[in-house]
């Protein structure tokens, strides 16, 4: 069952910077490493990279296409299901017979069966519990085990293989009155017209998809970063020029797509140089 082998992963130096908070208030000591060394040799010793445990991570997929990364599964239900947590807080642990319980914050919680998750390898899996002066304020020390990780997809994804690993999910509400001044809006991007949004779709190689709002769509495109250069870096880029609105007013840019990365590059001009 063993496939972890652990030498003694912290000093009082290794510990400190990751429980530089703990220290200040409390003082970290050699107790408290001794007890993390501890914790870390239990939850090493006790993994299986076969049957999935407590403690273990998950690279997590709804089939809404959002991505989980660090999903973490946080109790074996009594009909043997697990009970994972998407998005947890570093998850206070405790040894327990064959392995460890976990307490954890977060959201949202869901429950799959162990035969689901594939293996994905291992991880380095964020743990706390309560160091020398109890349980306190500021009173948790943080540690890291290896643990394995494991990969799951809820069935019938709406979207295909789009997913926010790799991908921007954007949900747009569509208001033909205009009565903001914008036909699309939604938290973080809004389209004044058809044309603008359909510039925005050619640039970011984006794909609408229906919800059930008529008034509602879901666009799932490239992700943008925005990269000011100096003009002798704007003339050697190879790319055309064209126009597009940054903080609010027209700027010539270059578009630069990175189909591997799935992001759009938009170069303009550092101002203090357009200024001039």
């Amino acid at each position: 069952m063993q496939q972890f082998q652990t030498e003694e992963r912290y000093s009082l130096e290794t510990l400190l910077p990751i429980n530089t908070l703990y220290d200040h208030e409390h003082g970290l000591t050699q107790e408290d490493v001794d007890a993390a060394n501890k914790l870390v040799h239990h939850i090493e010793r006790t993994r299986d990279p076969l049957v999935p445990q407590v403690g273990d991570r998950v690279r997590y997929t709804t089939r809404y296409g959002d991505f989980h990364g660090n999903a973490l599964i946080e109790a074996i239900r009594e009909d043997g299901t697990l009970s994972i947590c998407l998005c947890p807080y570093v998850p206070f642990v405790w040894a327990t017979a064959d392995g460890i319980g976990c307490a954890v914050s977060g959201g949202l919680f869901t429950v799959v069966a162990p035969q689901a998750l594939h293996p994905a390898g291992s991880v380095q899996g964020d743990f706390c519990d309560w160091g020398h002066c109890g349980a306190c304020g500021n009173g948790a020390v943080q540690f890291s085990a290896e643990v394995p990780l494991w990969e799951y997809w809820e069935p019938e994804p709406l979207y295909g293989d789009f997913t926010t690993e790799r991908w921007r999910k954007i949900r747009l509400h569509k208001d033909p009155e205009r009565r903001d001044g914008d036909l699309y809006r939604s938290d973080c991007i809004s389209f004044r017209t058809e044309e603008e949004f359909q510039m925005f779709l050619s640039d970011y190689e984006g794909a609408v998809f229906p919800v059930y709002d008529p008034k509602s769509v879901i666009v799932w495109c490239y992700r943008d970063e925005e990269r000011a250069v100096s003009p002798k870096e704007w003339d050697a880029l190879d790319a055309p020029v064209s126009e597009r609105r940054l903080y609010n007013a027209p700027r010539p840019v270059k578009l630069v797509k990175n189909r591997e990365r799935h992001t759009t590059v938009c170069y303009y001009v550092r101002p203090e140089y357009a200024v001039r």
